[in-house]
């Protein structure tokens, strides 16, 4: 491989900055190319940890440095600064000159459509001005913007303005990774909250003028339900007197959690019933709800370092989560996030990429904004929840906030706060946090005299650098359902601590059929010889909606896989089971949606891997539409009574219930499509009025390999909204036969409205390529050439982007010789990319590992 010459930073070797910062002043007078930036910052030196004078600064000229208003020389590299300081408090002056026009990377000051913005986590400041950027350096910021625009925006509360200028200033000390700065012609949308001691809080969330002006009506109605709620279940109040949101084209992320600034991406904030599907609606109310919570997780309390990230994004995450649960369906959302992480959490544990949730080392803190940080983290606080009990935990969460609000905090801090509020010992729960891969948990059970035993039995595979693994605590609920399925023993929470450990239940009449791992509750694979007749009875009378649902999904598994190693015909009782579920009126229509949705291509790939079989991607392919079909023409009679049950009347309403209704009838309508030719399909894209509606039965028509016509009618009538757009170049893709993905996602990339400096153009083409299992693994390669093009094009101009898109490959050894041959090659192929980035480098040579 290329050797870019990474630095590897380590846990083990942090050390407190050498100074303290106690004001930041700075004044940017704005310019596309010539942006200056006059910083006044005033340090004092740090005595408890006395160490180099060091400030990090990337891609800006100094013009001119002064310590006490004396001019000094400091010695300047590409990566910072270094001088000699008084050993006493000095006041830095300092003026530099930026481009944010020529800034595609998106990280830093930038531009999008004329717009200035900033995205400064993780370490985008120092591409602002010279400054220690690390997340345990806080500092009250005052900043000043010089423009003729309009609009001019920072963090916290607005203190003065005139002619040309904006001053700014946020009372409460953050790091450099939370600060932001906008300014364009922008249009606000405004609103009032009044928070629970009776403060009055300004609202506004700014767009482009024009029609987005018509797409911020729910965004700021979630904003006012997320702070509603963060006041009544977490007692969190908000703290300035106004909060701002922006809405921007260019984004690496999906949204930033900036001190009263809130800066997203455009396809998480904008939203009306024409442009947006249920989904969109969803994930913008989560989203919003997301960076909202961060004021407090994330702002108030910081990590200390970025190995603690999972500390502000877990438990930040876990909030969303709670939040969306009380907003529609606890159980749905259960559901749906247990989809995402054994999906691709699971993935990334069991490949190249796995790491623990608080790794011991990085090269490129931006590869590790990953789902483990993430979605893991957020388990370990819903393990943690179960282990202590509701009451406990936010005793334990209140202690948090009044002992380090202010601070930089670790992942011990947060543990002890638990430790000190219960009194248990979580040294071994700790090990979630330092211990990578997925832990698999055995079962086997046996039944005598009226008692009935568990025995389970803990081991997480080796992973890249973790040989020996210790065992974890795993809380595991389990319940008891008698022969004829009425439950014997409601849920209990067994908390598992050893490698082996059985637990007994006494009283039985007669050997229970178990329900084991209910409601998800530790992020596991649990591992149980089960017949078929086994998951259809679990399937039929569980009452845990989760494994309810689990039962349906590793039966949908245990008939493709017979379909693709050995050929067999579909298995009735899972007809008859998915008829059963979908007839029950009683059950939410989200729930049944779910349950008539059939296992991923990727991750039957992954369970037939496990299993010990080189998957196929053409025969999953091929097997999941010969089920489809199966279920279509058993459940013919009831597909248009469903149908006709889910019509929702009335306008447009984003609620769960209605769109539940609407999830449900679209899982219908996919597989009527089959029987019919596409019939029902076309009358609803022709008489859709709203988003969700028109853009379901597109989906639909192209599956089944019509819909050219209505395809090409979406194309015109929303050719001139950009995120609309971007939904037809990812439906394109996603749908096209295995053998034309690669060419489909070719031919749009010659598009006029094709922007690769967009990353949300270019992830709708090769997001959607990545994510079409057999048209990604196509024998003939195509698609991983063109994907491998297109990230060392790419990388030059975005390395976020870039390094991210390379997971595509992680999955690598799974496949035949002649696949992992031609994926690595095109990894060798973007490694040896001239000035490749230390972003992608690094992601490419862990996901080789030792075949490098």
């Amino acid at each position: 491989m290329k050797d870019a010459s990474p630095q590897t930073i380590y846990l083990s070797d942090y050390r407190p900055f050498g100074y303290h910062v106690d004001t930041v002043h700075l004044t940017f007078r704005l310019h596309p190319t010539q942006t200056r930036v006059i910083s006044r910052i005033a340090f004092r030196p740090n005595t408890e940890a006395p160490g180099p004078f060091f400030l990090h600064g990337e891609d800006m000229q100094l013009i001119s440095a002064k310590i006490d208003g004396v001019a000094v020389s400091p010695e300047v590299t590409d990566k910072g600064l270094t001088c000699t300081v008084p050993d006493a408090p000095f006041v830095w002056e300092a003026e530099v000159e930026i481009s944010p026009q020529t800034n595609t990377a998106l990280e830093g000051l930038y531009m999008s459509n004329g717009m200035y913005c900033t995205q400064c986590e993780a370490e985008g400041f120092r591409k602002i001005t010279f400054y220690p950027d690390r997340p345990d350096v806080m500092s009250v910021f005052t900043t000043r913007i010089e423009s003729d625009l309009p609009v001019m925006l920072s963090n916290g509360n607005p203190v003065d303005q005139g002619d040309g200028w904006a001053e700014w200033h946020d009372p409460w000390r953050k790091p450099a990774y939370l600060f932001a700065l906008v300014a364009g012609d922008l249009a606000a949308h405004s609103g009032q909250f009044t928070t629970m001691s009776g403060k009055d809080v300004t609202l506004n969330l700014y767009v482009r003028p024009g029609p987005d002006e018509g797409k911020c009506a729910f965004g700021m109605e979630a904003l006012k339900r997320a702070m509603r709620w963060d006041e009544e279940v977490y007692g969190r109040e908000y703290d300035l007197d106004i909060f701002n949101i922006v809405a921007v084209d260019d984004f690496n992320a999906g949204a930033m959690e900036n001190k009263g600034l809130n800066i997203f991406n455009s396809s998480c904030v904008l939203a009306s019933p024409d442009t947006s599907t249920d989904a969109n609606y969803e994930r913008i109310d989560a989203i919003i709800a997301h960076e909202y919570f961060h004021n407090w997780t994330g702002n108030r309390i910081t990590c200390r370092d970025w190995f603690q990230l999972c500390l502000k994004e877990g438990l930040t995450v876990f909030r969303d989560q709670q939040y969306t649960g009380d907003q529609g369906s606890h159980a749905v959302k259960r559901i749906e996030d247990a989809i995402v992480l054994r999906s691709r959490q699971f993935r990334e544990d069991n490949g190249p990429l796995a790491h623990p949730v608080r790794p011991e080392s990085f090269i490129e803190i931006n590869n590790f904004y990953t789902i483990t940080v993430y979605e893991k983290g957020a388990e370990l606080i819903g393990m943690l929840k179960r282990l202590v009990g509701d009451e406990a935990y936010y005793k334990a969460v209140d202690l948090y906030f009044d002992r380090h609000d202010g601070e930089a905090a670790t992942i011990e801090d947060w543990l002890k706060v638990f430790e000190d509020a219960t009194g248990r010992d979580l040294t071994q729960f700790k090990r979630w946090y330092s211990q990578a891969g997925t832990p698999r948990v055995t079962v086997t059970d046996d039944f005598k005299d009226g008692t009935y035993t568990l025995h389970f039995k803990q081991e997480t595979p080796p992973t890249p650098g973790q040989e020996q693994k210790e065992p974890q605590v795993i809380p595991i609920a389990v319940g008891l359902l008698s022969p004829n399925g009425d439950e014997v023993m409601p849920t209990t929470m067994l908390e598992m601590t050893e490698t082996e450990q059985s637990f007994s239940f006494d009283g039985l009449g007669a050997k229970p059929v178990p329900s084991i791992l209910r409601d998800f509750s530790a992020p596991v694979i649990l591992e149980r010889a089960e017949s078929n007749a086994d998951r259809a009875f679990l399937m039929a009378h569980d009452t845990d909606p989760f494994n309810k649902w689990d039962a349906a999904d590793k039966l949908a598994k245990s008939v493709l896989r017979a379909m693709i190693i050995s050929e067999a015909s579909p298995d009735q009782a899972y007809l008859d089971g998915v008829a059963a579920i979908l007839r029950d009126d009683t059950l939410d229509p989200a729930f049944r949606a779910l349950c008539l949705t059939l296992p991923s291509e990727d991750d039957l790939a992954q369970a037939l891997h496990d299993a010990g079989t080189t998957p196929d991607p053409m025969a999953i392919h091929t097997a999941r539409e010969a089920l489809k079909l199966a279920l279509a023409q058993h459940l013919q009679d009831t597909l248009p009574r469903i149908r006709a049950a889910m019509t929702v009347e009335g306008p447009y309403s984003p609620d769960a219930k209605s769109a539940g209704k609407r999830s449900l009838g679209t899982a219908a309508l996919a597989l009527l499509s089959r029987l019919d030719g596409g019939a029902a399909a076309q009358a609803q894209f022709a008489g859709a009025d709203n988003m969700t509606l028109q853009l379901a039965a597109l989906s639909v028509l192209l599956q089944i390999g019509k819909g050219d016509a209505e395809s090409a009618a979406f194309r015109d009538q929303w050719r001139n909204d950009r995120l609309v757009t971007d939904k037809w170049f990812g439906l394109k893709v996603a749908t096209a036969a295995p053998e034309d993905a690669a060419a489909v996602a070719e031919a749009l990339t010659r598009e006029p409205d094709f922007d690769m400096k967009n990353p949300n153009r270019f992830r709708a083409v090769f997001g959607a390529l990545a994510g079409h299992s057999a048209g990604f693994h196509h024998p003939s390669g195509a698609a991983y050439d063109l994907l491998g093009d297109w990230i060392s094009k790419l990388d030059g101009m975005n390395p976020q982007t870039a390094a991210r898109m390379t997971t595509a490959f992680e999955t690598w050894r799974r496949y035949d010789a002649d696949r992992q041959a031609k994926m690595r090659a095109v990894l060798h192929r973007i490694a040896a990319t001239d000035g490749l980035s230390p972003d992608t480098a690094e992601m490419v040579s862990r996901i080789l590992g030792d075949a490098e």
